[in-house]
């Protein structure tokens, strides 16, 4: 799919692949993937066998739910702290420098709800994201060119600093290690939109 400049439909991939990589699969996700964004993002999982099972409660614990636990608990790591740290360790604490940045401009993020170690989950990040297009929309409909300038500036930064540093190494090792066509085609249309987009921010700046 072309990418798009509209704050709306950013957030709206954003959250789309953070809502894939934070939880597994409920009714509502379910919802968001037969949507039109998510045959546009997934083609190759629709086209086969696999997606019959979203419509199947069991057949997506059996399928899918053990595929995510597998890709983002057991032999995965989903936390930014694990790549960027010399002893490969997740930091919870004030050391983190997501938790510093999210501090910083007034994110708060309920751990409990995203069953999350830490606030540097890629599920968390993209879904940072996603607030922050949310932001951007939000200044341009008043409109606000400078603030929605600024807001840009500030997805550019945290991409920059704080998700391309990482993100795509946890994609990639999800590519590879994924046992379902659906978080194997998940990851690889994350880290292409990822790039896209942060291409995109540099050239509108």
């Amino acid at each position: 799919m072309s990418h798009p400049t509209d704050a709306t439909a950013r957030g709206n991939l954003y959250g789309f692949f953070s809502r894939l990589f934070v939880k597994e699969l409920d009714a509502a996700a379910v919802e968001l993937l037969w949507s039109p964004l998510g045959h546009a993002l997934l083609p190759r999982f629709y086209a086969g066998d696999e997606a019959k099972h979203l419509a199947d409660a069991d057949a997506r614990v059996r399928v899918f739910d053990a595929d995510f636990v597998h890709l983002t608990v057991v032999n995965v790591v989903p936390y930014a702290s694990f790549y960027r740290r010399d002893d490969a360790r997740v930091e919870s604490g004030g050391a983190n420098p997501i938790s510093d940045w999210l501090s910083q401009y007034g994110f708060e993020v309920d751990l409990v709800a995203a069953r999350s170690l830490s606030q540097d989950h890629i599920g968390i990040v993209l879904e940072v994201m996603a607030t922050l297009c949310v932001h951007e929309a939000e200044a341009e409909a008043r409109p606000d060119a400078e603030y929605a300038a600024h807001i840009r500036g500030l997805q550019r930064e945290f991409l920059r600093e704080h998700v391309l540093s990482w993100a795509p190494v946890y994609l990639f090792a999800v590519e590879r290690s994924a046992h379902t066509a659906l978080y194997r085609e998940a990851a690889e249309a994350c880290v292409a939109w990822l790039g896209a987009d942060f291409q995109a921010l540099t050239d509108r700046a």
